[in-house]
């Protein structure tokens, strides 16, 4: 029996040595992150825990940060190798310590780029993942293999005293599983009941419509993340197809018929665009800090600062993307509905109906296409377009062979050759282009780095300027192409940015480069600020300083081309009018001209950020409490629309 007691020490100690070392992988996952693990030190935890076992003491205060259910999900995915003898249990864990380690780099080095985790909607795009290529690549430092400095020096002494390991013929069978299942045991209570806990304490809205993964993982950990979005991914999708509640439905199409009763608001510039092509260009990666900026006496922007004078300039607009990207950015220009929490709305529904941009247009005569110097099949594009109203989609199988800088065909040449496209259609027209060159990690040719900036910010910043100088050239090649053409007096030509740079965190080169005011609230300006452009011909140049994103372009194009009606479902609102307004960010944000609510991952109001723009200082939270109610309601309604396809739904119902 001693030997049996031995044997079995020997395997629970090295299963500890396991546990332990994967939790300390995920308090890495947590700083990585800026999230908290625990409030409290292991000591603590273990006498509050005593507490609530032996004296009731409220379980309430365990669940602030993530320590016990991280280490009930360790013990989950692994307490079946207590089961194991012990050569085959040591096999086990280094391969479950490879995967377990694997997740927590995977999801880091996604969070660097989207501040985001992996869902299972977001492994649908692997395809598109894949084609990022370097750019992924340089998303990893050396430290975060360190990961898996464990999984390689123990598979090393696996591997060289294999023979000397003890089978374990004084293994117990039934002793191992009677251990294993009281640690499987253990690890489920730690998991479950803080769980349990939130959910009985009013959380289990968190858990019926998930508007952050984030959120999520603050309250089940990193794995607990993964196994609950696997969970609801499989319900949704193949065992019980998410259906839209006949109450979130009506609600959605009340709050419709409400917002298009509001009497529309007349302006100056109604029907100014009446007649006209439209022509609108998507710049990968572009901020609104580089315009009218320079950078050692040099114009980052030359020719986008020229054209601002002679547009409508929209100066405190921002991208409300989540980790759809580049889809996302187009998606909400085109539909005026919010990019989903999680995944794009072009993989995840390809195939829903909108009352969309390049469909209105179409229904007032325009030919309507799509230009993108790129494959097809990526974002599922091909699918998409001719669904939301485009009649041709330009793919790089397109373009003539041109010079290749970053991902495709350059900026420059792809724009040449889409105007040569247009000129050979009929008017009136609608041209939507997706410019790639200035995207991640905006390494450009030596010959095109034409600034004089060795001595600004950091390398990432650098190459950055470089690169949206080259694009400004780009543009400017572009404009002239359109006037020789006789395309640009006849046309409103569109330019606005998809998302950020990916190098807006704190502290970063890019942030106190571009954070000119150098507080707080200017940092949270600068990160998701992207420029807006509308140049209209016969319209002088003016900058408006409105409070607005990505889903308020097709409101406004729409008030300038004179195509507005009572029975469209769009969530923006039109720029151009004189009424408040504000930009919802997908992750529970908001800004208005007067206050900005940064939104906490937990989603609650009390955890997140209410500052005053005027005086630039944080005030009470209820202040923003009203900003708070509209986006839980406008991302919930737009989500809803989204998931149940209930624009096609409502367009049906009214032909019968």
């Amino acid at each position: 029996m001693k030997k049996q007691i031995k044997s079995l020490s020997i395997s629970l100690l090295i299963y500890s040595m396991f546990v332990i070392l994967i939790g300390w992988k995920l308090t890495w996952f947590s700083n990585q992150s800026d999230t908290l693990f625990s409030q409290y030190g292991i000591i603590e935890m273990f006498k509050r825990l005593f507490n609530f076992f032996v004296n009731d003491a409220s379980f309430s205060p365990l669940r602030e940060g993530i320590l016990l259910v991280s280490f009930g999900a360790i013990i989950l995915a692994s307490f079946w190798t207590i089961f194991l003898k012990l050569r085959k249990q040591l096999i086990a864990l280094i391969i479950v310590d490879f995967i377990l380690s694997f997740i927590i780099l995977a999801d880091a080095i996604y969070f660097r780029y989207f501040e985001d985790l992996i869902s299972s909607a977001v492994l649908l795009q692997i395809k598109q993942m894949s084609s990022l290529g370097s750019s992924v690549g340089d998303l990893f430092t050396w430290k975060d293999f360190l990961l898996f400095g464990d999984v390689l020096i123990f598979t090393v002494l696996l591997v060289v005293l294999y023979k000397k390991i003890p089978h374990n013929k004084n293994a117990n069978p039934a002793l191992r599983l009677a251990t294993g299942l009281v640690a499987g045991a253990a690890g489920a209570w730690l998991f479950f009941y803080p769980l349990h806990d939130f959910v009985e304490k009013g959380g289990a809205y968190l858990f019926d419509k998930t508007l952050s993964s984030m959120r999520v993982y603050e309250v089940t950990g990193l794995f607990g993340f993964h196994g609950f979005d696997t969970y609801k991914y499989l319900d949704e999708y193949v065992l019980n197809k998410k259906e839209v509640s006949a109450k979130d439905r009506k609600d959605a199409q009340a709050w419709f018929r409400d917002k298009n009763k509001e009497p529309a608001v007349q302006t100056v510039y109604e029907k100014k665009a009446a007649g006209k092509n439209l022509i609108m260009v998507q710049l990968e990666a572009y901020q609104s800090y580089v315009i009218d900026k320079k950078v050692n006496g040099q114009e980052i922007t030359p020719n986008l600062n020229k054209l601002k004078k002679e547009s409508l300039y929209f100066s405190d607009i921002h991208h409300q993307t989540a980790s759809g990207r580049t889809s996302d950015a187009e998606f909400a220009a085109n539909t005026s509905f919010y990019p989903l929490a999680t995944g794009s709305a072009y993989v995840r529904f390809p195939r829903n109906e909108y009352d969309s941009l390049p469909l209105i247009m179409k229904e007032n005569g325009y030919d309507t296409a799509a230009y993108h110097a790129y494959k097809p099949g990526f974002w599922n594009r091909y699918i998409v377009y001719p669904n939301l109203g485009f009649n041709e989609f330009h793919s790089i199988e397109d373009f003539k062979k041109g010079e290749q800088i970053g991902w495709s065909l350059g900026d420059e040449s792809f724009f040449t050759q889409s105007v040569d496209i247009m000129k050979e259609g009929e008017d009136p027209f609608y041209s939507f282009l997706i410019a790639l060159t200035s995207h991640y990690p905006y390494t450009m040719p030596a010959q095109y780095q034409n600034l004089d900036i060795d001595d600004v910010g950091d390398v990432n910043l650098r190459n950055y300027l470089q690169s949206v100088h080259y694009v400004d050239q780009a543009v400017g090649t572009f404009i002239e192409k359109l006037k020789k053409e006789g395309l640009w007096e006849n046309s409103v030509v569109v330019f606005y940015g998809d998302h950020d740079s990916g190098y807006m965190q704190a502290n970063t080169g890019s942030t106190l480069f571009a954070n000119t005011k150098a507080d707080k609230l200017g940092e949270l300006e600068v990160k998701d600020g992207i420029p807006l452009f509308m140049h209209v011909p016969g319209v002088d140049g003016k900058e408006i300083n409105k409070a607005g994103g990505q889903v308020d372009i097709m409101p406004t194009l729409l008030h300038l081309f004179g195509m507005n009606k009572d029975n469209y479902h769009h969530m923006g609102q039109n720029l151009l009018d004189d009424q408040e307004s504000s930009v919802v960010f997908r992750y529970g944000s908001v800004k208005t001209d007067k206050y900005y609510y940064k939104a906490a991952y937990d989603l609650k109001l009390e955890n997140g950020t209410c500052y005053d723009i005027e005086s630039r200082q944080s005030v009470s939270v209820e202040t923003c409490k009203p900003l708070y109610d509209k986006s839980i309601e406008h991302l919930g309604i737009s989500d809803d629309v989204i998931f149940g396809n209930l624009v096609e739904l409502w367009r049906n119902q009214s032909v019968k």
